[in-house]
């Protein structure tokens, strides 16, 4: 996901705004790319590979202790002075670490941002755990902790309800990778507003957001990435989304049955409901089924979740917390040392934000948690450097929008980038799995995952990691119906009616491509274009500069010989060479950067 670096002129690499550079030079697109430079450079600081790269090959078993959160003593953040800076490029609302990874990538630019937040330093209290080859592809390796070669599955306690998932898993070390992300807000200049954004309103070209506490702030554009309070992102239709809910623990325990090597990502066995007096338990859990969740990190320490996948309403805490004791006592766990809990509860599916809108959104606000899965933090990372980047071109383009109308524009284009037409599908084919799901009971979530990790690596892991395309995942919805038992297919087909119908109908405004966002170019579309005019340029430049020096070339070609006695012919080949070498200058001048 990292951006590659390239050559840059020297104006963006002393820190000169890349705005301003092109308020004097016709080369806007040219320096828009050096621009990209000067952000992988900063990506690359940022994001270094660390004491663990990538490994070659099978993955080994890896841990190492979690570092400790930053503080204002360790970690201190520059606060925005709005005495100063009643104005700024880029609002940011929300320091969770979307908001901070795109705040980041775009102050390196060289535009003005801040972030605003009751608490930038508070402790992200959710268990984030990835697959390796995520964090491997955004050059987030080296905030992880703990990596496990494998995953394990239990459907049941039969002997083909054991399935191990050739696809190393890993837990990401929060307070390290807060401390990566903030370090790189400060070396780009980030500053911070500490309080609670409340509102925000728009006129005249600029955003005005409001602060619970009456101050307000100015800016070009707003981003809204206070995850699931989305509370500046604006819905033209009901939010209704499915919940995963979980329940989970950082223990220290006398022992565990668990592999160090292996991770256990779903538990679905239910031995643990059915001793006396659990009858009300085993009828719940049938019903509305959940799983146990296990990072074993130590002998003796081990993270334990128990979690519900997706209903609505949503199981409650005490309703997982009871499930969790039950299965520990089943499976002979003697919890010594609670270390940390967790609650946790994710709004899964349900409608996008109103897109295009003047507010900008991303992550957990932008809908962009997998409807399916839960899984957000691979999405939301990956997200960043396009939403951010979008931002910069429109930056880049009008610092301070004249008006309304500009405004709009830059937003509108932004959105574009951050729900492009085929993810708009891909999501509704993913929520549509979401509606599936909601209706399975403990049976019938088996097979369903019997089937699913029976697939193709390409599908299992292309779904889970949102990678494949609306024509692939007609794919994988087919090979896992045909994967399916005969029960389970009738079930499938019986309960998947109406999440089907439903995504049809969310699709019918994606059918036209480019109607979905009428009147907008993409930002290839424009590249193209600036390309193309690049080329026309350069080709009429050469042109107005041949037609003189090949006159000249030819009144030489047609006089005397020279007084040195030159012929004729060698003479010639001098205005020649000039010829082309002036056209090489001329058209490198042009399309310097592309």
């Amino acid at each position: 996901m990292l951006l590659q670096a390239g050559s840059c002129p020297s104006a963006l690499r002393s820190g000169l705004r890349p705005q301003r550079l092109a308020r004097v030079t016709p080369l806007v697109p040219s320096l828009r790319r050096c621009t990209r430079a000067v952000i992988a450079a900063a990506q690359k600081a940022a994001f270094s590979s660390g004491p663990y790269p990538i490994p070659e090959g099978p993955a080994s078993h890896y841990y190492r202790e979690t570092e400790s959160w930053p503080t204002e003593e360790t970690l201190p953040l520059q606060q925005h002075n709005l005495e100063q800076q009643p104005y700024v490029d880029l609002i940011v609302a929300g320091a969770g670490p979307a908001g901070v990874a795109a705040a980041g990538r775009v102050a390196a630019a060289g535009f003005s941002v801040c972030v605003i937040d009751p608490e930038p330093l508070a402790h992200w209290p959710n268990n984030y755990g990835v697959w390796l080859d995520e964090f491997q592809a955004m050059g987030l390796e080296d905030s992880l902790h703990v990596i496990w070669p494998k995953a394990k599955v239990w459907l049941n306690s039969l002997p083909d309800g054991e399935k191990f998932l050739n696809r190393p898993f890993a837990r990401v070390d929060r307070p390290k990778l807060k401390r990566m992300l903030l370090e790189r807000c400060n070396a780009a200049g980030v500053t911070f507003l500490y309080g609670k954004v409340s509102g925000c309103c728009h006129g005249e070209g600029s955003s005005e957001v409001q602060l619970a506490d009456g101050r307000k702030i100015r800016g070009s554009l707003v981003l809204d990435a206070t995850g699931h309070s989305r509370r500046l992102v604006e819905y033209d239709k009901k939010f209704d989304p499915g919940f995963q809910g979980a329940y989970g623990i950082v223990a220290e325990v006398e022992s565990h049955p668990f592999d160090i090597d292996t991770m256990l990502f779903m538990d679905w066995r239910d031995e643990h409901t059915h001793g006396p007096g659990l009858e009300a338990m085993r009828a719940a859990n049938e019903k509305l089924p959940t799983f146990l969740y296990a990072m074993p990190f130590t002998k003796n320490k081990v993270f334990l979740e128990e979690t519900s996948l997706v209903s609505r309403p949503a199981v409650g805490f005490p309703e997982l917390k009871e499930r969790l004791e039950a299965r520990l006592k089943w499976l002979g766990i003697k919890v010594t040392r609670v270390e940390e809990e967790e609650y946790c509860l994710i709004p899964m599916g349900g409608v996008l934000p109103k897109h295009p809108q003047r507010v900008l959104a991303l992550g957990g606000t932008a809908g962009m948690v997998h409807p399916s899965t839960g899984f957000m933090i691979y999405r939301m990372m990956s997200a960043a450097p396009t939403v951010a980047d979008a931002i910069i071109d429109q930056l880049s383009c009008a610092l301070r929008p004249a008006d309304e109308s500009e405004a709009v524009s830059m937003a509108n284009a932004v959105w574009r980038a951050t729900w492009p037409v085929e993810r708009v599908r891909q999501r509704a084919f993913f929520t549509f799995g979401m509606d599936v799901l909601l209706s399975l009971d403990l049976y019938e979530m088996r097979e369903f995952f019997r089937a699913f990790f029976s697939l193709s690596s390409f599908h299992w892991h292309g779904f889970l990691s949102t990678r494949l395309s609306f024509p692939q995942l007609i794919v994988f919805g087919l090979s896992l119906f045909l994967k399916s038992s005969n029960a389970a297919r009738s079930s499938l087909l019986l309960r998947g009616i109406p999440g089907l119908l439903a995504m049809l109908v969310e699709l019918v405004p994606t059918l036209g491509g480019a109607s979905y966002y009428p009147g907008m170019t993409s930002l290839k579309e424009r590249k193209d274009a600036v390309d193309a005019a690049a080329r026309q340029a350069a080709a009429a430049t050469g042109a107005a500069v041949r037609q003189p020096l090949l006159a000249t070339a030819g009144a030489v070609m047609t006089g005397p010989a020279t007084a040195a006695g030159m012929p004729v012919g060698a003479a010639a080949a001098v205005p020649a060479a000039v010829v082309l070498e002036k056209e090489k200058e001329e058209e490198a001048s042009v399309t310097v950067g592309n």
